[in-house]
């Protein structure tokens, strides 16, 4: 477990992607605790409501797993745009003004939430070195599935004050949140890789300048360079 532990905090592919998954799952998925007093609360309804809700949901599920997978896109941008659509839809299922328009959106939110989860799981997958995989793929099973008890009495505190619409706008800003946690890792990432100008001092006569030569991320210089060196 220290072994997965270390992998995953000196790999930010790795770790960015499972605090994204934690902060989601903590405060997102929380559709048992939400759900029932959207129903009942907001639309009046009874067990017939709350079936029809989740039914909704379970139908945008299958067809979000199924786009998803014919799509195949993975990696950190795309876990990004899931979780700003995620978060999107959520807050448009928190202000459906009535209930025909509620279960459209959660149809959304089950197509989104089922997309966002599988661009998460594949990437770590694919992003994971194969003696290293069951670990990492025990801590994304914690990140999901045992950070939603955390988030659980928090979420049902807020629904017991501010009602159930509340508690789905939080999951939305927590979708927000992990976006913007994506994100900045990729401007960071597009920064490091963008080779910088570095000064080789004084040409010898006839040679090319050499007063602005791209050096890579690693510090290393690229062919040109090292030929103008020569």
């Amino acid at each position: 477990m220290r072994e997965g532990f270390r992998y995953v905090a000196r790999t930010p592919q790795l770790g960015v992607p499972l605090l994204m998954m934690a902060l989601v799952g903590m405060l997102a998925y929380e559709f048992q605790v939400t759900l029932p007093v959207f129903a009942q609360h907001v639309f009046h309804g009874g067990a017939e409501t709350y079936g029809g809700m989740t039914a909704a949901m379970g139908v945008g599920a299958v067809i979000g797993g199924l786009m998803t997978a014919a799509r195949g896109r993975t990696g950190l941008r795309a876990m990004v745009l899931a979780s700003v659509a995620f978060g999107a839809v959520l807050v448009f299922a928190a202000v459906a003004p009535v209930l025909g328009v509620a279960f459209f959106a959660l149809a959304l939110v089950g197509y989104c939430s089922v997309s966002f989860l599988s661009m998460a799981n594949s990437t770590l997958q694919l992003s994971t070195a194969p003696q290293m995989r069951g670990r990492v793929m025990a801590l994304w099973s914690v990140a999901f599935m045992g950070s939603t008890p955390i988030g659980g009495p928090a979420i049902g505190f807020i629904t017991a004050a501010a009602g159930a619409r509340a508690g789905l706008g939080v999951g939305a800003l927590s979708c927000f949140a992990a976006a913007v946690l994506g994100l900045v890792f990729v401007h960071h990432l597009r920064i490091g890789k963008e080779p910088r100008a570095v000064s080789t001092g004084q040409a010898p006569p006839g040679a090319p300048p050499l007063e602005a030569v791209a050096e890579m991320p690693d510090g290393s210089l690229d062919v040109a360079a090292r030929k103008h060196r020569t």
